[in-house]
């Protein structure tokens, strides 16, 4: 545990040295390691105790949101390219994409200053968890960890499907991805089911992902619009809503029937999978 959030650090770093050279791939490995070293907090989070785990968690936090606007300036883009054209809305369309491309390249010359000034905050935090980690860690209190993500992602998924809002949903794309770096963790070494497990939880944050990104694309052209940087847009917007609401449902389908509904018995699966 301890050389994986290390490694994960280490990743944030390299990350963060290639931005110069290439910006857009640097944020999104620089985001990526630094998911994956809450998601080994949050699986520590039972042995660390709640205090300790809030304060590592806080910094990463930290460094990660300051990424938002690098990131979100290039998946708005992707995303807003990926929707099907109409005709109608063509002129739309352009104004939105000559908008996003403006603000992906004035926040793309500031990458390599804001990753710097997150790793600067994050540097002691490996040091902090070998001193915090109680060196009697086992497997037993890894598998505390995992039940207690996969108790989180059910009741995320529970009230998903109860109140059927974005911020739900979201919620519920995070509880996955977190849980799937935490099986990803001991996948690389495990068995066949394993790194299936970890596949599959993989393509689940992947298409929540997808739907999680119209929705900020449709917020976010209705916030231009509504502050006169764009014209009127309902029906570009109105169409991004209905592929978002399309997908929702099949997805929310999916992982009620993924794995086992019992948090302890997914854990104790994992850990023997893991061999």
């Amino acid at each position: 545990m301890l050389l994986a959030f290390s490694r994960a650090i280490g990743a944030a770093r390299r990350a963060a040295r290639g931005a110069a050279a290439d910006p857009v791939a640097a944020v999104h490995e620089y985001r990526k390691s630094l998911r994956r070293a809450r998601a080994l907090i949050a699986v520590l989070s039972p042995s660390l105790g709640k205090k300790a785990a809030r304060g590592f968690v806080r910094r990463l936090q930290a460094a990660f949101r300051t990424t938002s606007a690098l990131r979100d300036a290039d998946v708005l883009l992707a995303t807003l390219r990926a929707v099907p054209a109409a005709a109608e809305d063509d002129l739309e369309r352009h104004a939105i994409e000559v908008a996003l491309e403006l603000e992906q390249r004035r926040s793309l010359a500031e990458t390599s200053e804001i990753l710097a000034r997150g790793l600067r905050s994050l540097a002691p935090l490996p040091g902090a968890l070998e001193i915090t980690l109680d060196p009697e860690f086992s497997t037993r209190d890894l598998e505390r960890g995992f039940a207690r993500s996969r108790r989180r992602e059910r009741r995320a998924l529970e009230r998903a499907r109860e109140t059927q809002t974005d911020e739900d949903l979201h919620e519920w794309r995070k509880r996955v991805k977190e849980l799937r770096y935490q099986v990803e963790l001991l996948a690389s070494t495990g068995s066949r089911q394993l790194k299936k497990r970890e596949k599959v939880l993989g393509e689940l944050a992947q298409e929540l992902g997808d739907v999680t990104d119209l929705i900020l694309l449709e917020r976010e052209i209705a916030r231009r619009e509504r502050s006169g940087e764009i014209p009127a847009t309902a029906g570009l917007r109105d169409g991004i809503q209905r592929i978002a609401r399309a997908r929702s449902p099949k997805i929310r389908e999916r992982g009620e029937a993924l794995f086992e509904d019992n948090p302890k018995l997914f854990a104790r699966r994992v850990i023997a999978e893991r061999g």
